[in-house]
């Protein structure tokens, strides 16, 4: 699949598509990590998403997309948007409120904003990884 029919097949927007895929590394290495993504999760540790300074760096350049693709993502589930990101596997053992989530979100500030970004960028990488995997699948079955 050529990545401007993922593109135009997904749910996810295009500037997040392209963004998550060169921040990964380009469009070979995604397509050859994105199963793996979507079955161990962004945590284990994959190019441009390992490091702090790569992970905030790309929330923030593209906060936006990921904020109207979370958004997207909560409402579908019938959820409020904090509450979701709150229940994110990576944030077991932490006490976050939604306050402080929003603050991390919109501000930057708050002891937790290093956490809660960081998992908005694997947010986005899984989310951008689970969307391709369904693609292909969707092709696989037609």
């Amino acid at each position: 699949m050529r990545q401007s029919d993922f593109v135009k097949n997904s749910h996810i927007p295009a500037k997040l598509i392209r963004a998550t895929v060169r921040q990964l590394g380009g469009w070979e290495y995604f397509q050859e990590t994105a199963n793996d993504i979507t079955n161990h999760g962004a945590n284990s540790g994959y190019s441009g998403f390992t490091y702090y300074r790569d992970t905030l760096a790309f929330f923030r350049r593209n906060r936006a997309s990921i904020m109207e693709m979370t958004e997207q993502m909560a409402d579908a589930l019938g959820e409020g948007m904090l509450k979701m990101i709150a229940g994110f596997n990576c944030h077991r053992g932490y006490d976050f409120t939604e306050d402080g989530i929003a603050r991390a979100l919109y501000t930057g500030k708050g002891d937790d904003a290093t956490n809660i970004q960081n998992a908005m960028a694997w947010f986005a990488l899984e989310e951008v990884s689970r969307s391709y995997v369904d693609c292909l699948e969707s092709v696989q079955t037609s």
